[in-house]
């Protein structure tokens, strides 16, 4: 497998911030600065979406108990629901899908990867817990954080994500398959 730490032959800081980020679950009792968090919030902002749609709002939640509720909630999603409710800040995903039925979960997706990327470029750590179902059932993890945060009923869940310092490091080398394992070029080929 590929080292993460790796000399890559084009290299830069944005390439080490993807390679760096990891999924942290365990976080210290340091805030985020207002000014992180904007700077976090900007580079969700800044997403590509389909059309320009931009479909998103995100609701930041710093206040420990509703941050504790939602724990609770998240309980019967991850497992990793008591670390995401110790840390400092909580950033639920939402999206609109009125502002483009064909792409709002690719564009609340990838405007949860840059809020993930933003975080790890300041120094800080986050997770991400995955809360988008395709059919919303009643009494899913989905509706109780609607309700809890007061979402309109026209927005969905696409991701929520605790943001915090890292009470340790994620692993230094994580696995991967190599490129060639994945890569086809100009069709698909089967690989060995």
């Amino acid at each position: 497998m590929e080292n993460a730490n790796a000399t890559h032959p084009v290299d830069n800081d944005t390439l080490r911030v993807i390679r760096e980020r990891r999924s942290i679950a365990r976080f210290t009792a340091d805030p985020v600065t207002e000014g992180q968090m904007q700077a976090i919030l900007e580079a969700a902002r800044w997403a590509p979406s389909g059309i320009n749609s931009q479909p998103w709002d995100f609701v930041v939640v710093t206040d420990p108990d509703v941050r504790a509720e939602m724990g609770i909630i998240l309980r019967r999603l991850t497992a990793a629901w008591k670390g995401f409710s110790d840390a400092p800040a909580m950033i639920v995903v939402s999206v609109d899908p009125s502002r483009d039925s064909e792409h709002f979960v690719e564009d609340g997706a990838v405007a949860a990867q840059n809020i993930c990327l933003a975080a790890c470029s300041l120094g800080l750590a986050s997770s991400w817990a995955g809360v988008y179902t395709r059919r919303e059932k009643r009494g899913s993890v989905e509706s109780a954080l609607r309700k809890l945060l007061s979402l309109p009923r026209t927005h969905r869940i696409i991701a929520v994500i605790p943001i915090g310092v890292a009470e340790r490091r994620g692993p230094s080398h994580p696995r991967r398959r190599p490129l060639a394992e994945m890569v086809h070029w100009n069709k698909y080929e089967v690989l060995r």
